[in-house]
């Protein structure tokens, strides 16, 4: 081995990991970081979750028996740190830039097991009105591996459930002590909303350079493969995709989500409880 390749770096450091449920704004977050010149942030990789999955299958089934070849749970966390990274680190090479981030909006079912892998990571759970994330799911036309339509594309009750258990899956790791300092929420609105303070929180939080040609990410240069939102994100910011509820679901589709999401809304303040 070369000198010059014993120097590269196996591992990434301070990795940053998007997740939420789709269609809540994860893929113009991403495109967001990508513009800062010291993130890169590729199009969905879409592995990650079934990594920490596997991850977690060594760890709690295949542990007892990898202890006879003196392979402890720490040496697991390094093996998956090292994989991981090995796939992640060649965007990072060809970027330049000196840190990556992966969105893959079921990364927020594994923030605590990819906290696990790499504990100098960051967090970020974006959080959109779970009426408008049902409203954009019923439109679109995504297909499972074995080319059957995802349940939740298909029914607002499932639609309002993987919502509901997307958003609590990242908050209940935001609430650990594990996740002090590592967990941001970041709400859709928000940043089309109130862009320039919201996104100086979150590169303060990253403990990155404010950038105002973040706020241009539509202007700049993104591999954005098939990702479903992409011709949204060449775009500026916009609004006009907050409130859509409202005119593309029934009112018998709204009853169901009161019933099914209402007082996660509230406590989001994306409802008002006298409502």
């Amino acid at each position: 081995m070369t000198e010059s390749h014993s120097k590269k770096p196996q591992t990434i450091q301070s990795p940053i990991f998007i997740g939420g449920a789709g269609r809540s704004g994860t893929t113009l977050l991403r495109v967001i970081l990508d513009s800062h010149s010291n993130i890169a942030c590729g199009p969905e990789m879409k592995v990650t979750p079934v990594v920490a999955k596997s991850w977690e299958d060594y760890q709690r089934t295949y542990l007892p028996f990898l202890k006879a070849f003196h392979v402890d749970s720490a040496h697991i966390d390094k093996l998956f740190r090292e994989f991981l990274s090995g796939l992640l680190l060649p965007l990072l090479e060809k970027s330049g830039k000196g840190r990556i981030a992966e969105k893959s909006p079921n990364n927020v079912f594994f923030f605590p097991h990819l906290n696990r892998i790499f504990p100098d990571a960051r967090f970020i759970n974006m959080i959109r009105d779970g009426r408008d994330v049902v409203s954009s799911l019923l439109r679109m036309d995504w297909k499972s591996p074995n080319g059957k339509p995802i349940p939740y594309t298909q029914d607002v009750k499932q639609a309002a459930s993987y919502w509901k258990q997307a958003v609590l899956s990242g908050r209940q790791f935001g609430k650990t002590q594990q996740a002090s300092g590592k967990y941001l929420e970041i709400k859709y609105e928000d940043i089309v909303g109130s862009a320039e303070s919201t996104l100086r929180n979150l590169f303060s939080f990253l403990g990155e350079e404010w950038e105002s040609q973040t706020l241009s990410f539509h202007e700049a240069k993104h591999d954005l493969g098939d990702e479903s939102s992409s011709s949204q994100v060449i775009k500026p910011l916009y609004q006009s995709s907050v409130g859509r509820w409202k005119k593309d679901l029934s009112q018998e589709d709204q009853s169901v989500l009161k019933n099914e999401i209402g007082d996660l809304l509230v406590e989001l303040n994306y409802l008002d409880s006298n409502d």
